[in-house]
């Protein structure tokens, strides 16, 4: 298969993250990289040290060597509950019900005290 590496690479990336149900902005935040960089990635237009390839597959949660040889995973986009799963998923127990009164809240019906 005569695939570039990068293109692939950035092709396992993109799986990964979106079976997460992750945004690139998400992705970037648990990486420490700018989602303008992992779109880059994801795009196999940006050449990325080791270095690099080590915050990605410990974000994702992947080994190195399954985001260079393993083929693409086939994906459908996320709904919006798989993504806000995917962003409470690893998040410490009081910010997951933070976030769930915050939602709560938000979603509460609008009284406005008229009759």
């Amino acid at each position: 298969m005569d695939k570039n590496i990068y293109l692939a690479m950035g092709t396992a990336v993109r799986s990964r993250r979106l079976a997460h149900g992750w945004s690139q902005e998400e992705l970037g935040e648990r990486s420490g990289l700018h989602p303008s960089y992992i779109g880059q990635i994801e795009r196999g237009t940006k050449k990325i040290s080791l270095e690099t390839l080590r915050k990605i597959s410990l974000a994702l949660r992947a080994k190195i060597s399954d985001l260079l040889s393993e083929p693409p995973v086939k994906y459908t986009p996320s709904s919006w509950e798989g993504k806000i799963a995917g962003i409470l998923r690893d998040r410490p127990v009081e910010q997951q019900k933070r976030a769930y009164r915050i939602i709560r809240e938000t979603l509460r019906p609008y009284k406005t005290g008229k009759k």
